[in-house]
């Protein structure tokens, strides 16, 4: 972070804790923001710690440029959570984002985004690395829960983690749920939350969930990772075990996250 100090940036916020998490922590190390967030909610709490804000919705990605242009911010850092099923209702884009969209040569996550960051930079912006400012939220190997996984459960987390890994690298989705060796469900275009919910309900609880990363993760603009809401889903589905890939899975509120699974009964495991 100390080499944002003195920086004025702009903040581009999806949903979730992370934007509101990075702004706090800019704030108090003297990064000046300057904020576009897609939702009035986000942009209300971030308010309190950045220079400037606006709220503008990520169907006018011509008009977020512009009022970055305007501010005169030369770097940008992505946050948050975008729902992914925005790209099927055209309807609410405008024209610079539909024309944006039409170049796509697939709607794969990873297509999009590269092809967005591409046309941010050729702007003249550069997209910063969500990483290298937040490195304290992405756990090294072991066990961050009180109980440990049990020998059925490191079975399958070890059966699981290249599995996982393949469809990731397919860009499918960074999240499986495994029960007996048998994968019950798949992250797609429904998200990570809403595929515990299957898998948990398909398996009738006691799953392991695991979620990894992309082998060539790009971390400008998808930082995966796991908080409050995961392990919710987890609970109410009463699976027992989460594996995430150490050092490249952020935890969001990682200290209320571990108290409540633990509390729960659930063990955290980074491998």
């Amino acid at each position: 972070m100390n080499t944002l100090a003195a920086q004025r940036i702009g903040l581009i916020a999806g949903a979730g804790e992370i934007p509101v998490y990075f702004a706090k922590k800019a704030h108090e190390n003297g990064v000046r923001i300057v904020s576009v967030a897609f939702t009035d909610e986000i942009d209300a709490r971030l308010k309190p710690f950045v220079e400037k804000n606006y709220s503008i919705s990520l169907a006018k990605s011509g008009k977020i440029l512009k009022t970055l242009e305007k501010e005169k911010v030369e770097k940008i850092l992505i946050i948050g959570k975008v729902e992914k099923k925005m790209i099927f209702k055209p309807q609410l884009f405008d024209l610079e984002t539909l024309k944006l969209i039409m170049s796509f040569r697939t709607h794969q996550d990873k297509t999009v985004m590269l092809k967005i960051i591409e046309e941010i930079e050729s702007r003249g912006f550069k997209v910063l690395d969500q990483m290298e400012y937040m490195k304290e939220l992405y756990p090294e190997k072991g066990v961050l829960t009180r109980r440990q996984p049990s020998e059925k459960e490191l079975e399958d987390i070890e059966f699981g983690f290249p599995i996982a890994r393949y469809m990731a690298d397919q860009e499918i989705g960074q999240t499986i749920v495994v029960k007996n060796k048998t994968v019950i469900a798949v992250e797609a275009v429904e998200g990570t939350d809403q595929t515990i919910e299957r898998g948990c309900d398909l398996g009738q609880g006691k799953c392991a969930v695991i979620k990894v990363s992309r082998t060539h993760q790009d971390y400008r603009f998808d930082s995966p990772g796991i908080g409050m809401q995961t392990l919710e889903r987890m609970i109410k589905g009463k699976a027992t075990v989460v594996a995430i890939e150490a050092g490249r899975i952020m935890i969001v509120e990682r200290d209320k996250v571990v108290e409540q699974a633990d509390r729960a009964g659930i063990s955290i495991v980074c491998v």
